[in-house]
């Protein structure tokens, strides 16, 4: 059965955007909900969703985004995110979880809870992992934090640094260098291994298994060096504040020039721009920062139909398999009395819950336009959105 959209609504809508090569665009965005059954099959959710017109952060965590903007105009790829929890049997102490889109997968080494403690020869060790039942996908428990021990020893410079006067409590809690800029809210960061901080220390339970936290790296030492350590794995949102979105508006945390490239950029996950870590601005950086997913879930476009593979990412079944849904037909105003033109979709965003069983996209379409159109325009003008679903 084929729905269709003619007119702007809270889950469709047409607006101007300027293209990486400098040209106007008329675009189209249209979101949709989707439920499914254990075994992958996919039906539009009874209740849809509008658009998130702003980031939602989690009241609990400050600078931790939970949502982030559906109509961000234009996207350099797909985001995918994924949200819920890697599910284990209460048996096994460790977990080896995948998300797969399109023959391209993220692999996650997922563990128990673990303690750290200092040695009498000075060595750090590290506890047998408690069995796991289930472990959040959120970067709480994925590598970073904070060494809320040597800040308290030393205490937070940025409090007595007159560039940051008048900022927030906030602010300058979150300008502390003393916390990890790829993800302050997560486990493990450590700046030097004291007893009282080894003590206090959480370990991560989600790590990337090919770049594993290791007792010989734990302790960065110099807070400078921070880009030294381990990228955080995950597949939630990446907040607008941490490295490397951040670098995308020319802002690099607590660091001198890089004496070698990150990891992002040695991964070729980033643009080469972040290399310096001198602050330059990689190119199409305002777009940059529209693509918020985890480094490895941003994907090239998705089109409809690709095939999804969730391994331990659901309640009841080990491994999941679902697939893109199909795309809408897109068409846009055609400035020729009422007509519209049709437009290729791509994929914006694919937001996974399995354990909500639920599945939401946002596709994009444009086509060139002569000028910039006003917002009150797109009212009166045609479009249309036909699901096919």
């Amino acid at each position: 059965m084929t729905q269709i959209q003619t007119a702007p609504s809270d889950t469709a809508t047409q607006l101007s955007v300027r293209l990486p090569d400098g040209r106007w665009a008329l675009e189209i965005l249209a979101k949709r909900t989707y439920e499914f059954d254990d075994a992958g099959r996919l039906g539009p959710a009874d209740e849809q969703p509008g658009f998130v017109l702003a980031p939602v952060w989690d009241p609990a965590f400050p600078e931790l985004l939970v949502a982030d903007i559906d109509t961000y105009m234009y996207k350099l790829r797909t985001d995918v995110v994924v949200q819920g929890h890697v599910y284990g049997d209460g048996t096994a102490a460790r977990v080896d979880a995948e998300v797969a889109v399109a023959g391209r997968t993220t692999r996650l080494r997922v563990v128990g809870e673990r303690r750290c403690a200092l040695a009498a020869t000075g060595e750090l060790r590290f506890s047998p992992a408690a069995a796991i039942e289930r472990v959040p996908l959120r970067y709480t428990h994925a590598y970073g934090g904070r060494d809320r021990v040597h800040e308290a020893r030393h205490g937070n410079p940025a409090r007595e640094d007159p560039r940051f006067r008048g900022m927030t409590d906030a602010q300058l809690d979150a300008a502390s260098p003393f916390l990890y800029p790829r993800n302050p809210h997560g486990r493990g960061y450590l700046i030097e291994p004291t007893r009282e901080a080894v003590e206090a220390l959480e370990l991560p339970q989600i790590e990337d298994p090919d770049d594993l936290v290791r007792t010989d790296r734990l302790a960065v030492g110099n807070f400078m060096h921070w880009h030294r350590m381990p990228l955080p794995r995950g597949t939630d949102w990446i907040d607008y504040g941490w490295y490397p979105r951040v670098a995308m508006l020319g802002v690099v945390p607590v660091a001198g020039d890089f004496e070698r490239p990150p990891a992002e950029v040695a991964r070729g996950l980033v643009p080469p721009a972040l290399a310096a870590g001198d602050g330059k601005k990689p190119p199409h950086h305002a777009l940059e920062v529209s693509s918020g997913a985890s480094l490895t879930l941003q994907l090239p476009y998705l089109r409809g139909g690709e095939a999804i593979v969730l391994q331990h990412i659901h309640p009841r079944r080990p491994r999941l398999d679902l697939r893109v849904p199909t795309a809408p037909e897109l068409a846009i105003d055609a400035r020729k009395g009422g007509a519209v033109q049709a437009v290729e979709p791509v994929l914006h965003t694919l937001l996974l819950a399995p354990d909500l069983r639920r599945l939401t996209v946002v596709w994009r379409g444009c086509g060139p336009t002569r000028r910039r159109h006003a917002p009150h325009e797109f009212l009166k003008m045609p479009m249309r959105v036909a699901w096919r679903d």
